[in-house]
């Protein structure tokens, strides 16, 4: 891999869930149970029925959210208020990110499928909240998600980010086919290697230029120039 300099980018975009804190820490189980039990109550589904819905919107549309608004008509609001709706004791104070994050030279964005609500609980928990110029939620997209490249559009627009800089940013990233669209922009991609997206990273390799297990690894490997 070309080494990462701190001056290599102006850029930083970085994923939410699963990217900004460790997978490992489970949250994502927590709104994946949120989802069902969401289907389950608004659409009289059993769990087993809601689980099957769940994962077929996701696998067709990108989003669970998508396809739960075009084939079954729900609020997306209210949706996204109810299964963002838990706490987060797994999450810390990360004062070592914060200072990792802090010392990256550019502008640094969070480009998420979830809610700005979510985001900011998510950073906050974390201490870094501070860290970030913007947050580029769902709403935001009008409810695009990636790896759609009308959201990508979307993204670089709200971020100020024009033709000339797209060189000079990075997109860091859990799921692999979200790396997709921001590389055949012109972006650099980092994927955050995880088992549960291994299929998907298998598929859309050729669209990853870093790997790295979690994302204070993908911080300390950035050097600054002698």
């Amino acid at each position: 891999m070309e080494k990462l300099f701190n001056d290599s980018f102006e850029n930083w975009i970085f994923d939410l869930d699963n990217t900004i804190y460790d997978i490992k820490a489970g949250l994502f189980v927590k709104i994946s149970e949120r989802i069902t039990e969401y289907i389950m109550t608004k659409l009289s589904f059993t769990r087993e029925e809601a689980n099957l819905v769940r994962s077929d919107m996701y696998k067709k549309y990108g989003l669970t959210l998508t396809g739960l608004m075009r084939e079954y008509e729900i609020d997306p609001d209210e949706y996204l208020d109810f299964i963002h709706d838990f706490t987060h004791p797994e999450l810390k104070y990360e004062k070592q990110l914060k200072l990792s994050l802090k010392n990256l030279s550019g502008r640094k964005f969070i480009y998420t499928n979830a809610s700005q609500d979510h985001a900011k609980n998510i950073l906050s928990a974390m201490g870094i909240e501070a860290e970030f110029e913007k947050i580029l939620d769902i709403k935001a997209t009008k409810y695009v998600p990636k790896p759609d490249p009308k959201s990508y559009e979307t993204m670089l627009k709200s971020f100020g980010i024009f033709s000339n800089q797209i060189e000079k940013s990075i997109f860091i990233e859990d799921t692999a086919k979200n790396l997709k669209p921001a590389k055949l922009l012109g972006l650099k991609t980092v994927w955050m290697e995880n088992e549960r997206n291994l299929e998907d990273y298998k598929e859309n390799a050729n669209y990853v230029d870093y790997k790295y297990s979690d994302l204070k690894s993908f911080l300390n490997d950035i050097s600054n120039r002698d």
